[in-house]
């Protein structure tokens, strides 16, 4: 790897955790229904607002040994690590795409499923608000693939843009109505339904669908390691949308050329 190619690699990264930043915002405000914009971030145990020194991605919290500099209470890991994450996922997203289009909106929807990832295991939930931004982001999917295509969906015809989030999302639907019915309380809920609307819009019906089948894998696996691995309730609730979004990633950053194999 050469400097050039390590600089760019660096800045990347470095977009990820600058963005990683701004979500830890969204997943601790949108699901008690506060703005993302204001107030400034603030230390939640002391409430003094941070200082831009107080906010620079990974490196804040590793000076600051994981403290608020005014108080003294402990910040959380899981600041630096989904800033950590989101970097991370940024740099995959530009060694598969490069620079490109198709890039700059992965890095949008990773941004988005990192989101649902981490307020789902919070609170069991997907916030309408965070579909409908979702949603709102997707449309540029739409104008993208209209302008100068768009390699995820397999196909050059708008076609791909309408059908991308209508099969994915009816298919849920099924899915929603076979639970209830066999399992009576049912084992999905409607925002795991309703997030595969951007989900298909991003990914196209195709990967959509390889995603949601990664999600039921990985759920699978986990349910069974829950059962008999940790010895807990086979009848605890599970948040779901974890598996979805790593699903829909992996989708996103591998899946066309598993599909490319397969068909």
């Amino acid at each position: 790897m050469d400097g050039v190619s390590l600089i760019l690699r660096l800045i990347v990264f470095t977009l990820g955790a600058t963005v990683g930043s701004f979500l830890n915002v969204c997943i601790y405000r949108i699901p008690n229904k506060e703005s993302i914009v204001k107030p400034r971030s603030r230390c939640g145990s002391c409430g003094r607002t941070l200082d831009p020194i107080d906010l620079v991605p990974i490196l804040s919290w590793l000076f600051l040994r994981g403290k608020c500099r005014t108080c003294g209470a402990k910040i959380s890991i899981r600041y630096p690590l989904v800033e950590a994450l989101e970097g991370t996922l940024f740099l995959l997203v530009f060694s598969v795409y490069g620079l490109s289009f198709t890039t700059g909106l992965l890095f949008l929807f990773s941004a988005l499923m990192t989101v649902v990832f981490f307020i789902d295991l919070d609170h069991m939930i997907i916030p309408n608000k965070v579909v409908l931004a979702g949603i709102g982001l997707g449309l540029l999917v739409g104008l993208v693939h209209r302008l100068v295509g768009y390699p995820l969906y397999g196909d050059v015809s708008m076609w791909a843009f309408v059908l991308g989030p209508v099969i994915p999302l009816i298919v849920m639907v099924l899915i929603l109505v076979a639970s209830t019915v066999f399992f009576k309380a049912g084992s999905l809920g409607m925002g795991d339904v309703k997030v595969y609307v951007p989900i298909g819009m991003f990914l196209g019906w195709r990967l959509a669908l390889l995603s949601l089948w990664i999600a039921f894998l990985l759920g699978g696996v986990f349910g069974l390691f829950w059962i008999f691995g940790l010895r807990r309730d086979r009848k605890a609730n599970i948040p779901f949308a974890p598996f979805i979004a790593v699903g829909a990633l992996v989708a996103a950053l591998y899946g066309t050329p598993v599909l490319n194999y397969l068909f």
